[in-house]
């Protein structure tokens, strides 16, 4: 009975339990399904936007940079881009991330006619952020563009944009000026300096681009992209427009530019026909740099650096060819280009040769040595413990006072002078070093605040900098000397440096009395000395930028040049140095007289110029050739210097390029016509 009634109940507690079993599984998937929905619904929906929907930036096209007129020098174009999503592509190795992304490469790679590798290597460059597009090829074809964007399923994560790229209207002109761009690395991207940059902008690297970057860039703009799971562009849902960056407005006239760019590079050429007299071979002549001021305020109106490069070869990335032609490799049997890049107008440091002597003399005068009209001999030569100073001229030129000692650049002048003013150092303590504080105040051994990157300050020799040295490289030279044979003149030297280099001798003093030895300047540094001499005294801060101006035209600032430092002459004293200045040009028996006679003669009468020859000794190399002058000599207006690298004396290479630049400055020759004459081979 109790078997029957239990095979009776044995059905029914199964289907209990399978009812209940039902119901507990009904009862886990709507608690889940109400999780889903309810509870979570907001944050699924959100990832679901978010992977159908992505923001890409949009590149703001940089300001202008213009000349004085407003000609433009500097602007953007639009260029066809190929871009890719590296991070969908590639995976953190360089790899691809999948079969599909091999696929998508191949066919980009076929596309643009390049090498799945070449592509692979664009992605992977170190300037672009790994998040976002990273651009493969600039200035593609409207075909090309099309068969992006009529077959995205054959390209997902790649995209045709319309990018803004920096173009220049006279190639190469102004190069060292204008500077370069390219794309901000991964380190700067991590810097809090770079804050407000994303991966794959352009930053300037040198140059106007470089001091002017935060006028010059605009704001990125932001696009909201429909796309698939395989990011596939599907729709535009929302823009944000991209914010134009300022215009740079600057002081250059870029007609006088591309004559001074003309005329030295045409210099240097001729030059290299021309003799080194001493030693009978021909001028090297490699390289130079002239600029034009306005003497009324440091305003650059022309700055030219020879050799030079060409800022657009930097779109897209550099070329191997053009690299090499930038950075040689001079191991590797590569050609010297004597550094392209190199500004040499504010980053060359040389001895200032006889361009100098305004400075000495001018120390002198302060030091109560000589006056203005003070009368003191020019022999050829001068001795001093035992060893001879020549005179550039080996003939006794007789007395002269300060004015006819820049005419005939007589070193013996300023040899004697010099080592009266060390005497009087020697013996007492009291007695101020007259040279480096009349040089600091006169512009040299500082930087003068150029709105240029790398301004070099040049170096102004001392009792202090000489004792410092020495005591920075007394025990190389200690180890030298005991290394030496003994008897031999280089022990002798090298025993001397180590036990008294230290030691300002008179022999230091002389020598940089006349811009020889130790001491460093740069061309700038001469144009903005000479520029105060032309106009009573003030020295001014040289710039090249004028104004920011926006997009619509508002001028968002004027840049203006500071006084920085006066020559603290006195009206006898400036006027004496000014007349020697004139003669050296005007007068028959001035240094530069044969430059501007040569050929069909300038036009003194009309346009009278005042200068200054100088020829600085970097031996066994050829002199260097400086030439500084302003004109008109009676109301200046322009300040013109040249300095060429090798390029034998002043006379003969830097003053005829100068007479050339003024020429063109005064409208009597232009520069295409204008023809190199070389001058008298006068090493002052």
């Amino acid at each position: 009975m109790s078997g029957m009634a239990n095979a009776d109940t044995s059905p029914a507690l199964r289907l209990t339990f399978l009812t209940v079993l039902v119901l507990a599984l009904f009862v886990a998937l709507f608690s889940r399904l109400w999780f889903l929905q309810v509870l979570a619904g907001d944050r699924f929906a959100e990832l679901a936007d978010t992977n159908r929907l992505r923001t890409v930036f949009v590149d703001a096209p940089r300001g202008r940079m213009l000349g004085d007129d407003g000609t433009e020098l500097v602007r953007n174009r639009p260029s066809l881009t190929i871009s890719a999503d590296r991070q969908l592509l590639l995976d953190g190795a360089g790899r691809p991330t999948d079969e599909t992304a091999e696929k998508v490469l191949d066919r980009l790679g076929a596309l643009l006619q390049l090498e799945r590798d070449d592509v692979v290597e664009r992605l992977t460059s170190q300037h672009y952020s790994p998040l976002g597009h990273v651009p493969v090829a600039f200035d593609v074809t409207q075909e090309v563009v099309f068969a992006v964007r009529s077959q995205q399923e054959l390209f997902p994560g790649v995209i045709a944009e319309v990018l803004p790229v920096r173009t220049y209207p006279h190639g190469d002109l102004a190069a060292h000026l204008v500077g370069y761009l390219n794309q901000i690395s991964q380190d700067e991207l991590a810097d809090p300096a770079f804050a407000e940059y994303r991966g794959g902008e352009q930053v300037g690297r040198t140059g106007l681009e470089n001091v002017y970057e935060s006028d010059l860039r605009g704001r990125p703009g932001r696009r909201t992209l429909q796309v698939t799971a395989r990011n596939t562009v599907v729709d535009v849902v929302g823009e944000t427009e991209p914010q134009p960056g300022n215009d740079l407005v600057t002081s250059l006239d870029l007609d006088l530019q591309r004559a001074v760019e003309t005329l030295l590079e045409a210099g240097i050429v001729a030059s290299r026909d021309e003799l080194h007299t001493v030693s009978g071979r021909n001028l090297p002549s490699p390289a130079g740099s002239a600029i034009v001021l306005d003497v009324t305020d440091g305003r650059v109106k022309a700055m030219a650096s020879y050799p030079t490069f060409d800022p657009s070869e930097f779109v897209g990335g550099l070329s191997t060819d053009y690299a090499r032609y930038l950075f040689p490799n001079l191991e590797a049997g590569d050609e010297d280009t004597h550094a392209p890049m190199l500004n040499r107008a504010i980053q060359g440091e040389y001895p200032p040769g006889s361009v100098f002597k305004t400075v000495t003399g001018a120390g002198f005068m302060e030091a109560g040595l000589v006056g203005p009209y003070t009368a003191m001999p020019c022999p050829g030569s001068w001795e001093l413990g035992g060893i001879t100073f020549r005179n550039w001229n080996p003939a006794d030129e007789g007395a002269m006072g300060i004015a006819e000692a820049l005419r005939r650049s007589c070193d013996t002048y300023f040899y004697e002078l010099a080592h009266r003013q060390w005497q009087r150092e020697q013996s007492q303590d009291d007695v101020e070093e007259i040279l480096p504080t009349i040089s600091e105040r006169m512009g040299f051994g500082r930087r003068l605040g150029i709105d240029l990157p790398s301004e070099l300050a040049g170096h102004i020799p001392s009792r202090e900098d000489k004792y410092n040295t020495w005591l920075e490289r007394r025990d190389l030279w200690c180890a030298q000397a005991e290394a030496a044979d003994p008897g031999s003149y280089r022990r002798a030297v090298l025993e001397d440096n180590c036990a008294t280099g230290g030691t300002w001798r008179g022999g230091d003093a002389v020598n940089t009395s006349i811009g020889q030895g130790e001491i460093l300047t740069t061309p700038l540094q001469v144009a903005a000395h000479y520029a105060a001499i032309a106009n009573g005294g003030t020295l001014h801060q040289p710039l090249i930028g004028q104004r920011v101006v926006a997009p619509d035209g508002e001028v968002v600032r004027e840049i203006e040049p500071e006084v920085i430092g006066e020559l603290g002459l006195d009206d006898a004293e400036l006027g004496e140095i000014q007349r020697g200045l004139r003669e050296v040009v005007m007068h028959e028996r001035g240094t530069a007289y044969g430059a501007f006679r040569r050929g069909e003669p300038f036009p003194l009468g009309e346009y009278p110029v005042a200068g200054k020859t100088g020829t600085a000794e970097l031996k066994p190399k050829v002199p260097y050739a400086w030439f500084a002058a302003y004109a008109p000599a009676d109301d200046p207006r322009y300040v013109v210097v040249v300095n060429v690298e090798e390029g034998g004396g002043g006379s003969q290479t830097a003053a005829p390029i100068a007479r050339n630049i003024f020429e063109h400055l005064f409208g009597i020759v232009d520069a295409a016509d204008n023809e190199f004459v070389t001058g008298d081979a006068i090493y002052d």
